[in-house]
């Protein structure tokens, strides 16, 4: 299969070069790349040879529009197949300010259209797939860490922008299990909705970092803590369960429910979640158990097993009709 993703800007960025640069790759979207043995490429550089392609992505964000609208416009009827995909929590969709009706023609453009986790896909039009984006396990199993930090980890997700009640809820913690500190990971303050209270709170404030770094310091830290209030597949649930690493974490994350269901609850119940962390803390020959079945489990999101779910959607797909199934479909 060649494969492309295709980004719609007149280069690629910095940020997205990054990403793609680093071995073992972090979890999400651009591990298809990979996974698919493909490439990435400007939509301007690849605008005039489409067909060189048996497959061209293109992730549904609305800087993207346009680009999968004009792919679609070049190809015709090509044997080429357009797969778009949706990226983006469900919950922010309002955050763009456009129309439903222009979000869902844009999926209508597409051959095959999926997103990554069950709520997202209810919301999408008929006939898109669940399929979670892909993880190279096999070299994520593989980095340790020397470190150690008597410290809760909280991983911090832009688009929520929350650290109040997680913030509380981990000081309560600390309180009861005697942990020393609170970190918080991937922190941006200008997406942190109470960031004047940022140096109050947190006892260590990790940026955004390289993928192996943040590998080797949440791996020392006693526990992860990822009340994500929005739902989304959730790529440190499949991280984590690739390190052993126990996390109390949301019922809104679908790997989390997948993988470590007992440490996993509604964000907002404190008793609920405080059930969790009285596991993790006062069971952990259950919770070695849990982690060790995770460990197993979590190659359900590998290579080889998201590239059959993505070639077996594909197929269905064009089968049905492609573009023109989709056209028809609410």
């Amino acid at each position: 299969m060649r494969f492309t993703h295709v980004n719609g800007s007149r280069r690629i960025s910095e940020t997205i070069k990054s990403c793609l640069n680093e071995q073992p790759a972090r979890s999400g979207m651009y591990n298809w790349i990979f996974a698919l043995k493909g490439e990435i490429n400007t939509f301007w550089s690849v605008k005039d040879r489409l067909e060189d392609f048996d497959v061209i992505q293109v992730n549904m964000s609305p800087q993207d529009f346009e680009t999968v609208l004009e792919i679609r416009r070049r190809l015709k009827n090509s044997s080429t197949k357009l797969v778009i995909n949706n990226d983006y929590v469900c919950e922010k969709w309002n955050d763009w300010g456009i129309s439903p009706y222009l979000y869902d023609n844009i999926q209508r453009a597409g051959d095959m259209v999926f997103g990554t986790e069950p709520h997202q896909v209810s919301n999408m039009i008929d006939g898109t797939f669940c399929i979670p984006h892909p993880t190279n396990t096999k070299w994520v199993k593989r980095l340790g860490t020397d470190a150690y930090d008597d410290a809760i980890g909280f991983v911090f997700h832009w688009w929520a922008g929350e650290t109040y009640l997680p913030h509380r809820t981990i000081e309560k913690v600390k309180a009861k299990y005697g942990v020393e500190k609170a970190k918080i990971y991937g922190y941006k303050e200008q997406w942190d909705k109470n960031s004047q209270a940022k140096k109050l709170m947190w006892d260590t404030i990790c940026p955004l970092d390289d993928f192996t770094n943040y590998a080797e310091r949440v791996q020392g830290d006693k526990i992860l803590y990822d009340p994500n209030p929005m739902h989304t597949y959730g790529r440190n649930g499949v991280e984590m369960a690739c390190w052993k690493k126990p996390v109390v974490g949301s019922n809104r994350v679908f790997s989390y429910n997948k993988l470590i269901p007992e440490l996993t609850c509604d964000p907002y119940d404190f008793r609920e979640t405080m059930k969790r962390f009285d596991l993790v803390f006062n069971h952990p020959d259950k919770v070695a158990e849990i982690m060790d079945r995770a460990y197993k489990e979590v190659e359900w999101f590998n290579y080889k097993n998201s590239v059959a779910r993505f070639k077996e959607a594909l197929e269905i797909a064009t089968d049905r009709g492609g573009h023109k199934w989709y056209g028809q479909q609410s």
